[in-house]
């Protein structure tokens, strides 16, 4: 079973790999000569990345919401289970005096 954890460092890493690709293509833009037919695959690439870029950068935030809501739930179920403890323990020492 994959955790919300699990996709989040998923999605960061695929993110990190684009941005590196990005960056290199921008790098062989500026540092080489390349034939209008080199160039146009290149921004064909890039343009390619660019949206799957923002469609992870997407997905992470929604998982990250995802993740926020599931620990909000986390917390509200551990305080109702020391609120049932203390009321169990507090009404067990009261009927034993």
């Amino acid at each position: 079973m994959v955790t919300i954890t699990q996709q989040i460092e998923d999605v960061e890493s695929e993110i990190k790999k684009n941005e590196e690709r990005l960056d290199a293509i921008e790098r062989m833009g500026r540092l080489t000569n390349m034939t209008d037919e080199e160039w146009s695959d290149l921004k064909k690439e890039k343009k390619s990345i660019e949206k799957k870029l923002q469609s992870n950068r997407k997905q992470l935030k929604q998982l990250r919401w995802e993740n926020w809501r599931s620990m909000i739930v986390s917390v509200m179920l551990l305080g109702v289970l020391y609120g049932f403890y203390l009321l169990f323990t507090s009404s067990g020492v009261e009927s034993s005096s």
